[in-house]
């Protein structure tokens, strides 16, 4: 019989400064901490009670909680990807990748933080600040794969 396709990997070496990201991820996990934390408190505060996710009341108190589980819940949609390609980025480029990591991490205190205490305006700074992270990180994802398809 005949190989029609034949794989074959080199090994992949990793820097010790790979170790940076993955602390980066331990602190992305604190951000999903702090924003379940922010999500308990709203619900007693405004008395929602579970199952409840969104509040469907019109009162300036179901607004604030909606803003408090949408913080919760937007930095949860991010989180997987993001950390995806720090760890990525970070096999050929580990430095920039936990600075941008990190810097995505610090953003999402912010947002969470200002969502929940200033509702939707208060989003705005935390926004900027995860995307000083995330934009950057799409970039280097995809040079570490031309670099590494070019290894």
């Amino acid at each position: 019989s005949r190989k029609i396709l034949s794989l074959a990997m080199a090994p992949l070496s990793l820097s010790s400064e790979f170790g940076y990201a993955v602390a980066v991820v331990g602190a992305s996990y604190l951000a999903n901490i702090y924003g379940a934390i922010k999500v308990v408190t709203a619900r007693k505060k405004y008395d929602i009670k579970y199952p409840t996710l969104y509040s469907t009341g019109t009162t300036k108190n179901d607004e604030m909680y909606n803003c408090a589980q949408r913080a919760h819940q937007n930095t949860l949609e991010g989180l997987p990807v993001v950390n995806l390609m720090m760890l990525s980025s970070a096999t050929v480029y580990p430095r920039a990748a936990a600075l941008f990591g990190f810097t995505w991490v610090v953003g999402r205190f912010l947002y969470i933080r200002g969502y929940t205490e200033g509702g939707p305006e208060g989003r705005r700074i935390g926004g900027i600040v995860s995307h000083l992270g995330d934009f950057p990180l799409l970039i280097t994802t995809f040079c570490a794969a031309w670099h590494l398809l070019r290894a």
